[in-house]
């Protein structure tokens, strides 16, 4: 350990810089004196060192070619891998995917506490902050296959876009009414015309904020905590190493003042410093109420040039693509509903996302979920635990975007796909052995082991909802291309989707890289609601808050701008006098 100094002291530490920090910070430093001494640690690079990950057209290659998505030790209580990832950078991967969109205010009211009301004013506060209310401006932002989208998807039943849904242009899920069911939404797409980004988590901070001093490539390993002696434990210190090319692998420490205190908000990481406290802190809780959405790739489509304007009207017409319509700005919600169990709280909210391009440029948005489909799961394995073999994978991923030519034919072809994305039924958990997140994607049913509500859901969602708008939207591919897919059981058909599932959920689980839980409000960390300082604060501990997804379930929909809320949250009751 390098000698400490009392420049090693510091009156709050800071872990993580993704999401939930970005929140905390832009709030806590509006509320907090100016003498403070605030210490941010990054495992990651700089986000202004990585231009490339705010930039449309070059984050996914980055992905591709970088170090800032990593993967997770994550596999089914039956030992099937799972690929599972993290964005490792600051901002979190907000500063690189802009599905901005809050979880309903009913629902963060139910699992974190406060009003629907307490809520709605947080979310018009932050949303101030993020300044994306002309984002959604359909002159400005939205394409013509934006509109497309729009136009085809209501021919399939789905509502358009709602305005009493948005807040400051973030649209926020709506429980009520139930109508709302199939819905529509557009989420702020913050880029100029450049494709440059121009508002994100990293944006919400003055980082040359003479009170944070930021530390990159900087990864914290343990937690001390002094002996317990008033029923609670204090932690004393955080230990780091560094991964720099500089300092290598070497370590350090840095010191909490005496009323100092440690925020995490480390994502997965989170629960993972924690666990081995469990029994110390005599908190059972943490790692427990762990999960990640399922994500389902479908099949690439040639994007169809008659435009259906309105049910009687078709036109043919060329649709011209932009950089945006890479990851389109619009998704779909539908919900599945248990026949027997009327209850909202067991409804289950699916969402259908779009990407568009020629198909050098869809290939880096999607074919990470490919890489996953394309390995056998003792391959899979293999990469998970061995980061030099995932790094080798992806770089051989990057050479099959040369076959552009044999999937176009000799053309450039304009395509289009999509995935699902939804909680699973059972919630998962951290383990402390070798980090293990165990994930109960497609988990029988206990009571009746015919049943699997996984199964179940992604069966009628495709089938009602996916395949038939695919079908509207683009022309099946050459034979050649559905071939290939066809060996990953990827359906173009209805009948196909049973042997798809069947397939997938032995041979190429794959999540959205969205882990959620494992200090949940309430269970593992306090609400706040008997002293609002105590909010986020690790039971057992009178100096530790959490402020990232793991404390709360996951969210229903994309999760980015609920880890945005829930920092936000902690700050302002930690502010309150």
């Amino acid at each position: 350990m390098s000698k400490i100094t009392d420049a090693n002291v510091y009156d709050m530490i800071i872990v993580g810089s993704g999401n939930g920090a970005c929140g905390f910070l832009s709030k806590y430093l509006d509320k907090d004196d100016l003498s403070s001494k605030i210490l941010v640690l990054e495992a990651g690079k700089a986000f202004f060192d990585t231009s490339d990950i705010t930039h449309q057209n070059n984050w996914a290659k980055s992905y591709a070619e970088g170090k800032i998505l990593q993967l997770h030790n994550a596999q089914t209580a039956d030992d099937i891998p799972i690929i599972s990832g993290w964005a490792c950078t600051m901002g979190g991967g907000g500063s690189i995917n802009y599905a901005m969109m809050y979880e309903s205010s009913h629902w963060l009211s139910r699992h974190i506490g406060k009003d629907v009301a307490y809520w709605d004013k947080l979310k018009d506060e932050l949303g101030a902050k993020l300044n994306c209310i002309d984002c959604i401006d359909p002159e400005k932002q939205n394409t013509e296959l934006t509109q497309q989208i729009l136009r085809t998807a209501a021919l399939e039943g789905f509502n358009p876009p709602n305005p009493h849904h948005y807040s400051r242009g973030i649209p926020s899920y709506q429980d009520f009414p139930h109508d709302t069911s199939n819905q529509l939404y557009l989420f702020a797409t913050p880029f100029n015309r450049f494709g440059q980004r121009t508002h994100s988590g990293v944006s919400l901070i003055d980082w040359f904020d003479k009170r944070i001093e930021l530390k990159t490539q900087c990864q914290v390993t343990q937690l001390e905590f002094e002996e317990n002696k008033t029923g609670e434990s204090r932690c004393e210190a955080v230990h780091v190493k560094y991964t720099g090319k500089t300092k290598a692998n070497s370590a350090t420490k840095f010191l909490l003042s005496e009323t100092g205190r440690v925020i995490l908000c480390a994502g997965a990481a989170t629960p993972r410093l924690l666990i081995s406290h469990r029994t110390k802190l005599n908190n059972y809780e943490i790692g427990k109420d762990a999960s990640d959405h399922i994500a389902i790739p479908l099949g690439i489509y040639r994007l169809k040039k008659k435009l259906h304007v309105t049910p009687e009207a078709v036109v043919e017409q060329e649709i011209p693509l932009t950089s945006k319509d890479n990851y389109m700005p619009v998704f779909a919600t539908t919900v599945w509903q248990a026949e027997q169990d009327n209850g909202s709280e067991n409804r289950i909210v699916c969402t259908i996302e779009f990407f568009a391009g020629n198909f050098e440029r869809l290939w880096y948005f999607v074919s990470h979920l490919y890489l996953a489909f394309l390995l056998l799961n003792c391959i899979k394995r293999w990469m998970i635990q061995s980061p030099r073999l995932f790094d080798a994978l992806k770089r051989i991923r990057l050479t099959i975007e040369k076959s552009n030519t044999i999937f176009n034919l000799g053309e450039e072809t304009e395509l289009i796909t999509a995935i699902i994305k939804f909680n699973p039924a059972e919630e998962g958990e951290y383990l402390s052995d070798n980090n293990r997140i165990n994930l109960n994607f497609f988990k029988t049913s206990d009571r009746d082991t015919s049943s699997n509500q996984d199964k179940e859901v992604a069966k009628k969602v495709i089938a009602e909802r996916v395949l038939p708008l695919m079908d509207r939207l683009g022309d099946k591919p050459p034979w050649l291309i559905r071939l290939v897919l066809r060996v990953m059981r990827i359906p173009f058909e209805e009948n196909q989707i049973n042997t798809y599932l069947k397939c997938y959920s032995k041979n190429y689980l794959l999540s959205q890289q969205h882990m959620a839980g494992g200090c949940l409000f309430g269970k593992a960390i306090d609400k706040g609601l008997d002293a609002p300082q105590a909010t986020g604060k690790v039971k057992g501990t009178n100096n530790v808050y959490v402020a990232d997804l793991s404390a709360s379930p996951l969210p229903r929909i994309s999760p980015q701008m609920t880890a945005y809320l829930i920092g936000f949250h902690v700050a302002t009751q930690l502010s309150e006098t």
